[in-house]
């Protein structure tokens, strides 16, 4: 794991527990309880429902930083999942139908909860004061420059060195087309962060590719997602014996047709972002670049995960108005127009982080749909 992207998702953990105040609400909630107890009055059970209502409310607004897979993984890696919706919800109201009949017991029920949410939290907490007092690094994507994450499973790429130098070949091939095709003027890709719990490699890419890995990816899983269907079925036929030529019949079918849907992604972006003038040239790009989206998607239903970042500045701030002074209208214009291309980035990373978002809707268990990775002349070649 690197500690710059950790730390940057352990301070992001921190500040959404603290605004939250989970623990606090969760108190007032079972104080409400106590009050009812001991008066009985209708008014505290209201106090109680809206209390309790607002811990749920509050702990269901999750920064969409901490949605992205990296900061998934490091959630998991840190046993904070009970702390994050669907599972927090989940046990509290399991708590609340456990218990509904006792208030009394129902109050120390939700106080022990808030004891143990309170004491991971102060962790939380504690890791991001020692990451701070220690100055350890911060890595986070610079304002108007933007990244691309591949996060790899070992156990699908291996750990040996032509293991590793075969898939990052796989990995250029894709970065390099994409560069050419966009008319980026570095064609090698540059590495931003790598670290090796899973295989994290983060390249840097031009603001300006974002939105093709964004529909890249998008139309990757939903491909995925259209065929699983498919693919547990024939499962399903397996388990009750059906012939084995049958079920191949079935796979050949669903590889053929998202083989197919890859072929027509890889056209349609080309169409639309291409930039090299020369028709053969273009059209070798598209290969590659085609081969490449064949590597991904494996890989995606493999169980990697893409992160796609972009960096957003600060918003400028006007000069004070002076009485009896003219105010600078150059720089109140190059705000504006900054506040105008803050706006595009804004728009462009909330798209980013929603497709991120949607690599993490791919089973790690679900079923290949692309059995072997076939380059353009369809020999297959190894994954």
């Amino acid at each position: 794991m690197h500690l710059g992207r950790f730390h940057a998702v352990v301070d992001h953990i921190e500040t959404h527990f603290r605004e939250a105040k989970l623990t606090d609400q969760l108190d007032a909630a079972a104080s409400a309880l106590d009050q009812y107890t001991q008066t009985r009055t209708e008014s505290h059970i209201t106090e109680f429902r809206t209390k309790l209502a607002a811990a749920l409310d509050s702990i269901e607004a999750v920064p969409a930083e901490l949605h992205q897979p990296y900061a998934q993984q490091v959630i998991d890696d840190l046993s904070l999942r009970s702390l994050f919706p669907p599972e927090l919800r989940k046990e509290v109201e399991h708590i609340v139908a456990s218990n509904g009949f006792d208030s009394a017991a129902l109050s120390s029920a939700l106080r022990k909860l808030s004891k143990t949410y309170l004491s991971k939290i102060t962790l939380v907490k504690q890791l991001d004061s020692s990451l701070r007092g220690l100055s350890a690094e911060y890595t986070s994507v610079e304002d108007e420059r933007a990244e691309v994450g591949l996060l790899l499973p070992r156990e699908v790429v291996g750990e040996t060195l032509p293991e590793l130098t075969k898939e990052f070949d796989k990995i250029s091939n894709l970065a390099r087309a994409i560069n050419e095709l966009t008319g980026e003027n570095s064609y090698d890709p540059k590495i931003s962060t790598i670290s090796s719990s899973w295989w994290q490699v983060f390249l840097e890419i031009p603001v300006e590719q974002v939105v093709l890995w964004t529909v890249a990816i998008e139309r990757i899983v939903t491909l995925f997602k259209s065929n699983l269907e498919i693919k547990n079925l024939q499962k399903q036929l397996g388990e009750k014996e059906v012939p084995e030529k049958i079920l191949k019949l079935i796979s050949d079918e669903v590889e053929k047709k998202v083989t197919a849907e890859l072929k027509k992604i890889a056209s349609d972006l080309t169409e639309k972002f291409s930039r090299v003038e020369d028709k053969g040239r273009r059209n070798e790009v598209e290969t590659q670049f085609r081969q490449g989206l064949h590597y991904l998607a494996r890989r995606l239903n493999q169980g990697a995960q893409v992160e796609i970042n972009v960096g957003v500045p600060d918003e400028p701030e006007d000069p004070e108005e002076k009485e009896g002074e003219p105010q600078d209208e150059a720089l109140l214009e190059a705000n504006t127009k900054l506040r105008a291309r803050i706006e595009e980035l804004r728009k462009l990373r909330s798209a980013a982080m929603s497709a991120s978002e949607t690599s993490l809707q791919i089973d790690q268990d679900a079923p290949l749909l692309l059995e072997e990775s076939k380059p353009a002349d369809g020999r297959a070649r190894d994954a």
